[in-house]
């Protein structure tokens, strides 16, 4: 047997020595059998640093955005005013012959601010032999001016409202482009070539103290998109829903229908029903009152509630200069006549012509806008008077006026070489239709000789005194519906016990604006045909109204014996003509199929008829037939 012992399959551990010896090379003294890493220590050590320094130095850029253009407040009390939110639904366009454009913007008054200022955003294009600046005013007063970049290039711009200018409670901002051409040898057109896009987001924006809390502050808060809610639509508030959507439809608001509250712009809704059925749509009053008008909440946000069907005298209070005794979170209007508009003439500023003193280099164009249903008595203009103030300027230069009416050229003269000018242009009957845009371009003309010509700007200004003339001329299919409907006139809708309330009202309440004269109070009869003798607004049909198209077993039709017009009607759309009773009386009859929605209106003239769909529109002619509209080819003109 041999002496030698077997080998110990299982190591004996290391002696307390040896294990010293490995760990000493891994971890501090003092922490021998500790499982903790050296560099967990340091990381520690550095976090704590870090973390002390946010404690007491607290960097700007831990708590403010990178780019430092947030007016840090919450969203409920960030005012905000942006172009489209005016009325400026694609922004604006500043060019040569049109360089300036202003809007006014009424802020909150029972909420204080903190910072008030405008963000102008958009694009800019320059030639590149032109030097351009950009001007803004407040109030007529330079705020800022700046020279912009040859080429094409963002527009994005922050600029300070002073608070001397904005304490009144409102501004009006003004934006102008000034320019010149730095070679003028021998050119014929002396333009700068320059054009910015403000767009539609172009903001004017506040940093509230306090959110919007009273029933005027709610109501310059809002947006040209609003959203009325029903809450009930039994017959009494649906009178209150179409008498508040017509009031506001002709303030300049865009007015859509829904039956609970949207899930975005949640501010720019209103709420039309009983408290407690308002309830059920997650809006709740600000505090309990037995008001018509309260402000409330819906979704954490402002919301004015209409909480008594009053909605003629109610639409009348929020959208005329009253209001602005709502100086609390509830109203209650008693009694609000409303005067109709009078006299012969109307000025051209009160239909967004710009009349502040511009600059004019080669041209400027001023615009009017009206409706024959905002005129007074409906009545048709016959002439516009163009008062204009003109700046001295050399001998050798003529001044050309050149009037434009939708689009047509229907008058051009020289003017005389006065300071001080009011030319008066007859305006066609047979041009003019339900909707308008008067277009003044003012050109200068130098009859000298050579190439050398400098161009001097010269300030101009359109005065306020410029205005459209009244006639008499009775108008013809619908431009005569407005002088029809002003005597007083009710809305029948014979089976509105079959439709929804949201779809009749998205419908109709856009085209029925167009129609019933501006201050005119209509009364709505649900459920009835039209009384005899008076004029009307027929919605539907009705066996005591004759019309020239008729919808019959679902076909359009019209002419004797359907023989002008015999087509399968849309799923999806509207019919609007002119119409009498049976007892002469003269009116307007709408027929809509479907849930069309709110529609791409046409525009109204002449014409006694047209057939609008969600595609496109066209006209009837008085014997039943289509009227040929411009062609659409593509082909070049």
């Amino acid at each position: 047997m041999s002496d030698e012992k077997p080998e110990d399959p299982s190591p004996k551990p290391k002696s307390g020595a040896e294990e010293e010896d490995t760990t000493n090379k891994e971890y501090f003294t003092g922490e021998r059998g500790r499982t903790v890493p050296r560099a967990a220590w340091l990381v520690l050590a550095v976090a704590l640093v870090i973390l002390l320094v946010f404690v007491f130095v607290q960097p700007k850029w831990f708590t403010h955005d990178a780019d430092d253009t947030s007016l840090d407040v919450p969203a409920d009390r960030h005012f905000t005013k942006t172009l489209e939110g005016a009325g400026y639904a694609d922004g604006a366009w500043l060019t040569d012959d049109s360089p300036s454009t202003s809007y006014l913007v009424t802020f909150p008054a029972d909420s204080a601010r903190d910072e008030t200022r405008l963000h102008l955003s958009g694009t800019s294009q320059v030639a590149a032999d032109s030097v351009v600046f950009m001007t803004v005013k407040m109030d007529g007063q330079q705020v800022y001016k700046s020279e912009l970049p040859h080429g094409e290039h963002d527009v994005d711009t922050f600029v300070d409202v002073p608070d001397q200018i904005a304490e009144d409670g409102h501004v009006r901002v003004q934006v102008m482009l000034t320019g010149s051409l730095s070679d003028q040898t021998c050119v014929a057109d002396h333009s700068t070539g320059m054009q910015v896009h403000l767009d539609p987001g172009t903001v004017v924006e506040a940093a509230l103290t306090e959110r919007v809390h009273t029933v005027r502050d709610a109501v310059v808060s809002w947006n040209r998109d609003i959203t009325i809610v029903l809450g009930d639509q039994t017959d009494e508030w649906r009178t209150a829903a179409a008498q508040l959507g017509i009031a506001l439809t002709r303030a300049g608001h865009r007015v859509t229908y829904a039956d609970s509250v949207p899930s975005s712009d949640v501010q720019n809704s209103i709420v039309v029903g009983p408290a407690q059925k308002l309830g059920d749509l997650g809006w709740s009053a600000t505090e309990s009152s037995d008001d018509s008008i309260a402000m409330g909440t819906a979704d954490n946000t402002p919301v004015v509630g209409i909480v008594k069907p009053q909605g003629d005298l109610i639409s009348s209070f929020l959208t005329s200069t009253s209001v602005t005794t709502a100086d609390s979170e509830k109203n209650d209007p008693q009694t609000l006549p409303v005067v109709a508009a009078t006299g012969n003439e109307v000025g051209l500023e009160t239909l967004g012509a710009d009349t502040s003193v511009t600059q004019i280099g080669d041209n400027h164009k001023w615009r009017a806008a009206y409706s024959l249903a905002d005129l007074p008595d409906g009545r048709l203009p016959q002439a516009v008077r163009v008062a204009l103030q003109l700046p001295a300027s050399p001998d050798d230069l003529t001044w050309i006026l050149n009037t434009e009416l939708n689009g047509q050229l229907i008058d051009s003269r020289r003017l005389p070489k006065t300071p001080t000018t009011q030319p008066t242009i007859p305006l066609p009957p047979t041009a003019q239709l339900m909707d308008n845009t008067v277009t003044l371009t003012v050109q200068r003309d130098r009859n000298i000789g050579g190439c050398d010509v400098r161009v001097t700007n010269y300030p101009i200004q359109l005065e306020s005194s410029s205005a459209l003339v009244l006639g008499n001329d009775p108008g013809a299919g619908f431009t005569s519906l407005p002088r029809t409907l002003t005597p007083g006139s009710a809305v029948y809708w014979p089976d509105a016990a079959k439709s929804s309330a949201v779809d009749e009202l998205n419908a109709v309440i856009p085209a029925l604006t167009k129609f019933i004269p501006a201050g005119a109070q209509p009364t709505f009869e649900w459920n009835a045909q039209p009384a005899p003798g008076k004029p009307f607004v027929l919605i539907g049909q009705s066996p005591e109204v004759n019309t020239l198209i008729h919808l019959q077993d679902g076909r359009l039709v019209a002419g004797p014996d359907s023989s002008a017009l015999d087509i399968s009607s849309f799923d999806n759309g509207m019919v609007l003509q002119t119409a009498t009773s049976t007892s002469r009386a003269g009116g307007l009859a709408i027929s809509y199929v479907g849930a069309p929605g709110r529609m791409r209106l046409p525009t109204f003239g002449r014409e006694p008829a047209q057939v609008v769909t969600s595609q496109a529109s066209f006209a009837v002619g008085p014997d039943g037939k289509v009227v040929d509209g411009p062609s659409d080819s593509d082909s070049p003109r």
